[in-house]
């Protein structure tokens, strides 16, 4: 007897599964682009409170009974019949395979009816044991419903993350998608909860509203970029100042098609890089056209990843495109010569960079401690980091960054615990969360409490903040500092327990949450703000350095200013 043997169906179905359907996201991903290639304009995606089951209805163009039995076999599809359809397809599925796949590892029940057609009907799928069509009353669309995901593959299932991040991935997933299609609606529920709703107008800027609220969607730059032979670029960004803790803000989409490609991320991260801080990511979306017959979208079994003919070339050209809107939106810095004292400005908060405090607010009175930092005058803010001043001494250059980060480290050793205590905002902030942040809001609400924040649902994912810790009472805005407290939740920066995430016991965590908290490099500051720095710096117990080691300030003396220019005194 040989010893090779073909296969059962089904066992192969579960081994193609394992290429296809990695996680609980990535059958929301494979059942939402079927239901982008059925022309649906309303999707609905509901989820079971601890992930027991995904579910997807649409409105697009349905299935009828014959066609049910097909659409989960291998290798069956509506949207290819020969090799060279493949290269010229713009539909999101080209294989066949992942409702098969889907349904080998669960339990999948499948309703379609067309459109036109006053009868659905039902298919159930048992681990790839298939049952009868049925008769089923429903409206125009299809539906699928999973359950009991991997139930019989207990390495896979045991391998599966907490329900909340799954929920996390999902919710990912669901806006990537969103993004790129903004002329279909999507709902995303949890538990009957609302995490997500688009309008689905076709309007992109209002699908990022909501999506990443009204801080994003307020300052798109849109880009608009025709290269050589067909290349086009569109898409919006955020400003540089705008920036998180990781790349969720972030997609790029090709003909289309939601992608992953580390090399034209890597040209938009370095078209931003000297105006972003390190380990910060910028915002952006972007979409690429790219003649057909450059493109092989079979190159991942999760579509995640295509081959480009000319992806060096895509590279410089998204560069360049990213690159020119980020100068046309950037000024140059300028010297502020006149007498009159310029409006204060507020600025956003996504990373803890809060306005300082009007000048002559000392924290609880602090007597000056070191009278050559109030001596200093400020003259001008260079490249939006460094604060030129003159003092007694000479040229002063400080560190903004380095300067607050001394400040609020200080701040906190004095406070300690007693950052916890809740202080009350005059004017209540609203704030719209993406899904992910949703998501982590809802594990750790009780959690927020404790710490000082009092934060109340207004609907869907936007929320009221009511009150925030008393370490920032001094602060003329608090805009983003709950989200930015969720990043470091949601990014495995905060320890757990029962400390606060941006103030923990120890010194080292106290520089952590300093650094955090502090004012960031390419923030611009008005004459006030400098001069407000300064006055504190002239209160803290040792100014001469940040937490982490690195010098507030460089003195520039008259003497080797005339050196340096060859003059004798």
């Amino acid at each position: 007897m040989g010893k090779i043997h073909r296969l059962t169906p089904v066992v192969a179905n579960q081994i193609a599964a394992g290429e296809v359907v990695e996680r609980p996201a990535s059958v929301i991903k494979e059942l939402l682009e079927n239901s982008l290639d059925a022309e649906a304009t309303l999707i609905e995606v509901e989820i079971g409170e601890a992930g027991e089951h995904l579910e997807v209805r649409d409105s697009g163009v349905g299935m009828d009974a014959e066609d049910l039995p097909l659409a989960i076999e291998r290798h069956s599809t509506s949207k290819l019949v020969c090799l060279d359809d493949l290269e010229h397809s713009r539909t999101l599925g080209v294989r066949g395979e992942a409702l098969a796949a889907i349904a080998s590892v669960s339990e999948l029940n499948l309703w379609s009816r067309p459109r036109g057609s006053s009868q659905g009907h039902r298919l159930s799928v048992l681990f790839g044991d298939v049952g009868n069509v049925v008769p089923q009353a429903m409206n125009p669309g299809t539906r699928v419903r999973v359950s009991r995901l991997f139930d019989r593959q207990p390495g896979r299932f045991k391998a599966l993350r907490t329900p909340a991040a799954e929920f996390g991935a999902i919710q990912l997933v669901v806006q990537q998608l969103a993004i790129g299609r903004a002329d279909v609606q999507f709902r995303l529920t949890r538990g009957g909860r609302p995490a997500l709703d688009t309008p689905g107008r076709g309007d992109y800027p209002a699908a990022l509203l909501a999506l990443f609220g009204r801080e994003i969607a307020s300052d798109l730059l849109p880009v608009h970029y025709e290269g050589e032979e067909g290349l086009q670029i569109r898409g919006y960004l955020a400003p540089a100042h705008r920036h998180r803790s990781n790349r969720h803000g972030q997609a790029l989409y090709i003909n289309g098609r939601w992608i992953s490609n580390w090399l034209i991320r890597s040209a938009v991260e370095e078209a931003f890089r000297p105006q972003v801080p390190e380990r910060r990511f910028p915002y952006f979306w972007l979409w690429l056209e790219i003649p057909l017959a450059q493109v092989d979208p079979n190159a991942h079994p999760a579509k995640a990843e295509v081959r480009l003919l000319r992806e060096r070339a895509v590279r410089a050209l998204t560069y360049r495109a990213v690159r020119e809107t980020l100068e046309k939106q950037s000024q140059a810095p300028k010297w502020e010569t006149h007498a009159e004292e310029p409006e204060p400005q507020v600025w956003g908060a996504a990373s803890f960079e809060w306005s300082l405090p009007q000048v002559g607010r000392g924290e609880d009175n602090t007597p000056v401690l070191h009278r050559q930092f109030q001596d200093l005058v400020p003259l001008a803010q260079w490249r939006a980091k460094y604060i030129i001043a003159q003092g007694p001494q000479g040229l002063c250059l400080i560190d903004q960054h380095a300067a607050h980060e001394r400040i609020y480290f200080e701040r906190f050793k004095r406070q300690g615990r007693a950052i916890t205590l809740s202080q009350p905002l005059l004017l209540p902030l609203s704030e719209t969360l993406s899904g992910a942040e949703w998501a982590t809001f809802c594990q750790h609400e009780t959690d927020l409490r404790q710490w000082g924040f009092e934060v109340e649902s207004l609907g869907g994912t936007t929320v009221a903040i009511r009150a925030v810790p008393g370490a920032f009472h001094d602060l003329r805005t608090h805009q983003g500092l709950l989200r930015t407290v969720l990043e470091l939740l949601s990014g495995g920066e905060w320890a757990g327990g029962t400390s606060h995430p941006v103030s923990w016991a120890e010194e080292a965590d106290y520089a952590m949450a300093a650094c955090k908290a502090a004012i960031k490099a390419n923030r611009p500051m008005s004459m006030v703000e400098m001069q407000s720095l300064l006055d504190d710096m002239s209160r803290a117990e040792d100014p001469r350095g940040c937490p982490h080691g690195r010098p507030t300030l460089i003195i520039l003396t008259l003497e080797e200013v005339d050196r340096r220019f060859g003059r004798r005194g």
